[in-house]
Protein backbone atom coordinates (compact mmCIF):
# COMPACT_ATOMS: atom_id res chain seq x y z
CA UNK A 1 0.00 0.00 0.00
CA UNK A 2 1.27 3.52 -0.95
CA UNK A 3 1.08 6.46 1.01
CA UNK A 4 -0.32 9.87 -1.13
CA UNK A 5 1.04 12.84 -0.33
CA UNK A 6 -0.47 16.25 -1.76
CA UNK A 7 1.32 20.18 -1.70
CA UNK A 8 -0.59 22.70 -3.34
CA UNK A 9 -1.02 26.25 -2.00
CA UNK A 10 -4.36 27.32 -3.38
CA UNK A 11 -6.17 23.93 -4.42
CA UNK A 12 -5.38 20.83 -1.99
CA UNK A 13 -8.22 20.26 -0.78
CA UNK A 14 -10.33 20.22 -4.24
CA UNK A 15 -7.16 17.96 -5.36
CA UNK A 16 -8.09 16.07 -2.49
CA UNK A 17 -11.88 15.80 -3.26
CA UNK A 18 -10.72 14.14 -6.83
CA UNK A 19 -7.74 11.73 -5.75
CA UNK A 20 -9.15 10.37 -2.72
CA UNK A 21 -12.37 8.47 -4.37
CA UNK A 22 -9.69 7.31 -6.95
CA UNK A 23 -7.21 5.33 -4.77
CA UNK A 24 -10.01 4.32 -2.26
CA UNK A 25 -11.44 2.23 -5.43
CA UNK A 26 -8.43 0.99 -6.26
CA UNK A 27 -7.61 -0.01 -2.81
CA UNK A 28 -4.07 1.31 -3.81
CA UNK A 29 -3.31 3.53 -0.58
CA UNK A 30 -4.00 5.96 1.45
CA UNK A 31 -3.74 10.32 1.61
CA UNK A 32 -1.81 10.84 4.60
CA UNK A 33 -0.76 14.74 4.57
CA UNK A 34 -2.42 17.38 2.73
CA UNK A 35 -0.96 20.86 2.82
CA UNK A 36 -0.54 23.96 1.21
CA UNK A 37 2.94 25.03 2.22
CA UNK A 38 6.07 22.39 2.13
CA UNK A 39 7.16 22.94 5.56
CA UNK A 40 5.68 19.68 6.90
CA UNK A 41 5.91 18.04 3.64
CA UNK A 42 9.74 18.01 3.68
CA UNK A 43 9.85 16.88 7.49
CA UNK A 44 8.27 14.07 6.07
CA UNK A 45 10.48 13.83 3.09
CA UNK A 46 13.30 13.82 5.60
CA UNK A 47 11.74 11.22 7.58
CA UNK A 48 9.98 9.09 5.62
CA UNK A 49 10.95 4.97 4.92
CA UNK A 50 7.26 4.43 3.20
CA UNK A 51 6.89 4.25 -0.65
CA UNK A 52 5.09 7.40 -1.60
CA UNK A 53 3.11 9.60 -4.47
CA UNK A 54 3.55 13.21 -4.05
CA UNK A 55 1.31 15.26 -5.77
CA UNK A 56 3.38 18.55 -5.66
CA UNK A 57 2.06 22.19 -7.04
CA UNK A 58 5.45 23.36 -8.78
CA UNK A 59 4.56 27.25 -7.87
CA UNK A 60 4.40 27.35 -4.21
CA UNK A 61 4.38 30.95 -1.92
CA UNK A 62 7.49 29.96 -0.09
CA UNK A 63 10.81 29.98 -0.41
CA UNK A 64 10.70 26.16 -1.47
CA UNK A 65 8.81 25.16 -4.50
CA UNK A 66 7.86 22.04 -5.86
CA UNK A 67 11.27 21.30 -7.72
CA UNK A 68 13.24 21.85 -4.83
CA UNK A 69 10.98 19.15 -2.81
CA UNK A 70 11.13 16.94 -5.73
CA UNK A 71 15.49 17.23 -5.65
CA UNK A 72 14.99 16.26 -1.53
CA UNK A 73 13.00 13.18 -2.59
CA UNK A 74 15.13 11.79 -4.71
CA UNK A 75 18.46 12.66 -3.04
CA UNK A 76 16.89 10.31 0.06
CA UNK A 77 14.37 8.09 -1.93
CA UNK A 78 14.27 6.50 -5.87
CA UNK A 79 11.46 4.43 -5.64
CA UNK A 80 8.43 7.05 -4.64
CA UNK A 81 6.63 8.34 -7.22
CA UNK A 82 6.52 12.29 -8.24
CA UNK A 83 3.82 13.99 -9.83
CA UNK A 84 3.73 17.46 -10.69
CA UNK A 85 0.41 19.78 -10.48
CA UNK A 86 0.89 23.53 -12.04
CA UNK A 87 -0.87 25.97 -14.04
CA UNK A 88 2.69 26.50 -16.08
CA UNK A 89 3.61 23.83 -18.83
CA UNK A 90 6.37 25.96 -19.34
CA UNK A 91 8.08 24.39 -15.76
CA UNK A 92 8.21 20.86 -17.69
CA UNK A 93 11.53 20.89 -18.99
CA UNK A 94 12.54 21.63 -15.11
CA UNK A 95 11.91 18.32 -14.38
CA UNK A 96 14.27 16.44 -17.36
CA UNK A 97 16.81 19.13 -16.48
CA UNK A 98 17.35 17.50 -12.96
CA UNK A 99 16.18 14.18 -13.47
CA UNK A 100 13.49 13.69 -11.33
CA UNK A 101 11.99 10.84 -12.99
CA UNK A 102 8.62 12.07 -12.50
CA UNK A 103 5.59 9.79 -13.10
CA UNK A 104 3.40 12.75 -14.79
CA UNK A 105 3.06 16.21 -15.24
CA UNK A 106 -0.85 18.01 -14.49
CA UNK A 107 -1.68 20.82 -15.38
CA UNK A 108 -4.55 22.93 -13.19
CA UNK A 109 -7.40 23.28 -13.42
CA UNK A 110 -6.87 19.08 -12.67
CA UNK A 111 -9.03 17.12 -14.92
CA UNK A 112 -10.63 13.62 -12.73
CA UNK A 113 -9.55 11.46 -15.82
CA UNK A 114 -5.76 13.04 -15.96
CA UNK A 115 -5.71 12.13 -12.50
CA UNK A 116 -6.95 8.54 -12.97
CA UNK A 117 -4.53 8.09 -15.73
CA UNK A 118 -1.79 9.07 -13.54
CA UNK A 119 -2.89 6.69 -10.79
CA UNK A 120 -3.56 3.82 -12.78
CA UNK A 121 -0.14 4.15 -14.23
CA UNK A 122 1.17 4.20 -10.95
CA UNK A 123 -0.72 0.83 -9.89
CA UNK A 124 1.46 -0.78 -12.75
CA UNK A 125 4.48 0.28 -12.07
CA UNK A 126 3.11 -1.25 -8.47
CA UNK A 127 2.75 -4.32 -9.85
CA UNK A 128 6.00 -4.56 -12.23
CA UNK A 129 7.97 -4.19 -9.10
CA UNK A 130 6.23 -6.49 -7.29
CA UNK A 131 6.54 -9.11 -10.28
CA UNK A 132 10.62 -8.28 -10.29
CA UNK A 133 10.42 -9.15 -6.39
CA UNK A 134 8.51 -12.37 -7.06
CA UNK A 135 10.99 -13.33 -9.12
CA UNK A 136 13.68 -12.35 -7.61
CA UNK A 137 12.36 -14.67 -4.37
CA UNK A 138 11.95 -17.52 -6.25
CA UNK A 139 15.59 -17.71 -7.78
CA UNK A 140 17.70 -20.24 -5.99
CA UNK A 141 21.14 -19.26 -5.33
CA UNK A 142 22.52 -22.50 -4.33
CA UNK A 143 25.48 -23.69 -5.58
CA UNK A 144 26.37 -27.63 -5.89
CA UNK A 145 29.75 -28.02 -5.25
CA UNK A 146 31.83 -31.22 -5.12
CA UNK A 147 35.02 -31.66 -3.61
CA UNK A 148 36.86 -35.05 -3.08
CA UNK A 149 34.54 -37.25 -2.17
CA UNK A 150 32.72 -34.34 -0.03
CA UNK A 151 29.32 -32.66 -2.11
CA UNK A 152 28.54 -28.87 -0.68
CA UNK A 153 25.57 -26.80 -1.05
CA UNK A 154 26.38 -23.26 -0.82
CA UNK A 155 24.20 -20.22 -0.57
CA UNK A 156 26.07 -18.05 -3.39
CA UNK A 157 25.41 -14.77 -1.36
CA UNK A 158 27.39 -16.12 1.29
CA UNK A 159 30.41 -16.27 -0.44
CA UNK A 160 33.01 -13.37 0.54
CA UNK A 161 35.41 -14.43 -2.31
CA UNK A 162 36.93 -16.81 -5.08
CA UNK A 163 40.64 -17.42 -5.63
CA UNK A 164 42.29 -19.80 -8.09
CA UNK A 165 46.18 -21.18 -7.76
CA UNK A 166 46.36 -23.11 -10.95
CA UNK A 167 43.11 -25.29 -10.89
CA UNK A 168 42.30 -25.45 -7.83
CA UNK A 169 39.34 -23.13 -7.15
CA UNK A 170 39.36 -21.90 -3.45
CA UNK A 171 35.97 -20.36 -1.95
CA UNK A 172 36.14 -18.18 1.14
CA UNK A 173 33.00 -17.90 3.68
CA UNK A 174 32.43 -17.00 6.64
CA UNK A 175 32.83 -20.59 8.51
CA UNK A 176 35.16 -21.01 6.44
CA UNK A 177 36.95 -21.90 2.90
CA UNK A 178 36.08 -24.99 0.25
CA UNK A 179 38.36 -25.80 -2.44
CA UNK A 180 37.97 -27.86 -5.75
CA UNK A 181 39.10 -28.35 -8.99
CA UNK A 182 38.07 -26.35 -11.68
CA UNK A 183 38.42 -22.77 -13.87
CA UNK A 184 37.52 -19.31 -12.66
CA UNK A 185 35.11 -18.95 -16.01
CA UNK A 186 33.18 -22.47 -14.90
CA UNK A 187 32.66 -20.64 -11.58
CA UNK A 188 31.43 -17.32 -12.99
CA UNK A 189 29.36 -19.22 -15.22
CA UNK A 190 27.79 -21.41 -12.54
CA UNK A 191 27.36 -18.09 -10.68
CA UNK A 192 25.10 -16.63 -13.52
CA UNK A 193 22.84 -19.88 -13.58
CA UNK A 194 22.15 -19.17 -9.99
CA UNK A 195 21.19 -15.90 -10.68
CA UNK A 196 23.97 -13.81 -8.32
CA UNK A 197 25.65 -11.07 -10.10
CA UNK A 198 27.22 -9.32 -6.94
CA UNK A 199 30.34 -11.25 -7.12
CA UNK A 200 32.70 -9.72 -9.64
CA UNK A 201 36.48 -10.46 -11.10
CA UNK A 202 38.51 -8.21 -9.52
CA UNK A 203 41.83 -9.86 -10.50
CA UNK A 204 42.84 -12.25 -13.08
CA UNK A 205 42.61 -14.74 -9.96
CA UNK A 206 40.06 -13.42 -8.22
CA UNK A 207 36.77 -12.98 -7.68
CA UNK A 208 34.99 -10.74 -4.93
CA UNK A 209 31.45 -10.16 -3.74
CA UNK A 210 30.67 -6.92 -3.60
CA UNK A 211 27.89 -6.69 -0.99
CA UNK A 212 31.28 -8.00 1.26
CA UNK A 213 33.77 -5.53 0.98
CA UNK A 214 34.77 -3.72 4.09
CA UNK A 215 37.13 -1.26 1.98
CA UNK A 216 38.91 -0.43 -1.16
CA UNK A 217 42.68 0.40 -1.20
CA UNK A 218 44.99 1.59 -4.12
CA UNK A 219 45.76 -1.86 -4.84
CA UNK A 220 44.01 -4.11 -3.11
CA UNK A 221 40.34 -5.08 -2.11
CA UNK A 222 39.50 -5.36 1.44
CA UNK A 223 36.72 -7.52 2.54
CA UNK A 224 34.84 -8.35 5.73
CA UNK A 225 37.00 -11.37 6.85
CA UNK A 226 40.05 -8.95 7.13
CA UNK A 227 41.41 -10.79 3.86
CA UNK A 228 42.97 -8.61 1.02
CA UNK A 229 41.92 -9.56 -2.83
CA UNK A 230 44.66 -7.89 -5.46
CA UNK A 231 42.71 -5.52 -7.55
CA UNK A 232 43.86 -5.06 -10.95
CA UNK A 233 43.55 -1.78 -12.95
CA UNK A 234 41.59 -3.45 -15.43
CA UNK A 235 38.79 -3.97 -13.36
CA UNK A 236 39.38 -1.09 -10.55
CA UNK A 237 36.78 1.03 -12.36
CA UNK A 238 33.33 -1.55 -12.28
CA UNK A 239 34.41 -2.37 -8.90
CA UNK A 240 34.91 0.98 -7.60
CA UNK A 241 31.36 1.81 -9.46
CA UNK A 242 29.84 -1.29 -7.91
CA UNK A 243 30.81 -0.52 -4.60
CA UNK A 244 29.50 3.03 -4.19
CA UNK A 245 26.31 2.22 -5.73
Amino acid sequence: MLNFVICDDTHSESIRGIIEPIIDELNIGKIVMVEKSPDKVVEYIKNNKAATVYFLDIELNSSINGIDMARLIREKDSSSYIVFITAYEKFAFLTYKYKLNVVDYIVKPVNKNDVIYCIETICNLEKEKKFIKDDEDKKDYILNIKSGWKQYRIDARDIIYIEVIKNKIIIHIETGQISFFSTLKDVRDKLTSVGVDSIMVCHKSYMVNIKKISCIDKNDVIMINGDRCPLSRRYKRGIVDAFNS
